[in-house]
């Protein structure tokens, strides 16, 4: 009962709602730009790609320790095998969408070009590379677990103190930037989540207004002043939005009216697979109207209203289809199945 009472869990829904929702803003933001329909929100979105992949990424950190006690059979059956999968077909899904659907998105190869598809397992070019990363990120964690904590974090903080200084560790592509950027956040969770779950039951208001002014400043140096290339400052803008993530998930949950939060959260995975799709069909239908002046008149206003119709839209999709296991889980994991099914779908999770 000790335990219980010390360790807080509740935030952690709340906590991948708001990151979902800033996920699908963000996407909504960046497609709609292709068109020029997404107003002054493109600023906004280098403040919304400070928050919600670390916090993804923290939290699934927070329950890979046991893997960390696996043989490399062990791991690949019950962890590396079903992202795997996942990354997978998901990406042909991706291909198959657009092979109907218009890639109206000229600043991206497009999805169906055969050398991506060909490179898709060591240079990841969809926003799939989600998945991609957890992977690396396992594998990772597993082969370092016999070096001292101490130097596994310190390795991992200066590999994303460097991929986050402008201009200093690029490696020019999506999946392998953000793995350099983010496995410090995965790592830190897998070795200290219980010190994590009972500092978050001790936060009070006071904790938030801290770390939401102490956000608000870094981003008023990193946007307007333009302070990107200050080595450290993006990492540490990530590392303050964590916290701030955890502290206000913790207070908020709370709040009776804010429970769509956690349910957003509990489908936050499948959410993530599905809302491109809808983005992608949303930018096709409004492409023939792109030149409308109520449509530029709307620009700052229209990121927003496709992000709520896509989150609800995703959110009923992902329920509907949550019967089609195979989209979810591997099904090479026949005896394990059932159960992980059940936990992906409440809460939104694919290990």
């Amino acid at each position: 009962m000790k335990e219980i009472q010390t360790e807080n869990r509740e935030w952690i829904n709340f906590a991948k709602g708001a990151a979902i929702i800033l996920v699908v803003l963000y996407h909504s933001s960046l497609f709609l730009n292709d068109l020029g329909l997404a107003g002054s929100t493109p600023r906004l979105r280098l403040l919304l790609s400070y928050f919600p992949m670390p916090v993804f990424f923290f939290v699934a950190g927070l329950t890979a320790r046991r893997m960390l006690t696996w043989n490399l059979k062990d791991l690949w059956r019950r962890r590396l095998l079903v992202l795997v999968y996942l990354y997978l077909l998901w990406s042909v899904i991706r291909v198959v969408f657009y092979l109907v659907v218009p890639h109206l998105r000229g600043t991206e190869r497009s999805p169906t070009d055969l050398l991506n598809l060909v490179l898709l397992p060591v240079w990841p070019t969809s926003s799939y590379w989600f998945i991609w990363a957890l992977a690396i990120f396992t594998l990772l964690a597993w082969l370092l677990r016999k070096l001292p904590i101490s130097l596994q974090l310190l390795l991992a903080g200066v590999v994303a103190m460097l991929s986050t200084t402008p201009g200093v560790l690029d490696l020019d592509n999506v999946g392998w930037d953000r793995v350099a950027a983010n496995f410090i956040f995965f790592i830190t969770a897998v070795y200290f989540p219980h010190a994590i779950y009972r500092l978050a039951a001790r936060v009070r208001v006071w904790h938030a207004t801290v770390l939401v002014a102490a956000y608000v400043g870094l981003a008023v140096l990193l946007v307007p002043l333009h302070l990107s290339r200050v080595p450290g400052l993006i990492l540490l803008e990530s590392v303050v939005a964590v916290a701030m993530g955890v502290t206000l998930a913790t207070l908020l949950v709370r709040v009776r009216w804010l429970n769509f939060m956690s349910t957003l959260g509990q489908y936050s995975f499948q959410i993530y697979l599905l809302h491109l799709f809808l983005v992608a069909s949303a930018l096709a239908l409004l492409a023939p109207f792109a030149e409308s002046p109520w449509l530029e008149r709307a620009g700052n206003a229209l990121p927003f209203l496709l992000a709520a119709i896509v989150l609800v839209a995703s959110l009923y999709l992902a329920k509907l289809l949550r019967r089609f296991s195979f989209l979810w889980v591997s099904p090479f994991r026949k005896r394990q199945a059932k159960s992980v099914s059940r936990r992906a779908h409440s809460n939104g999770d694919p290990l």
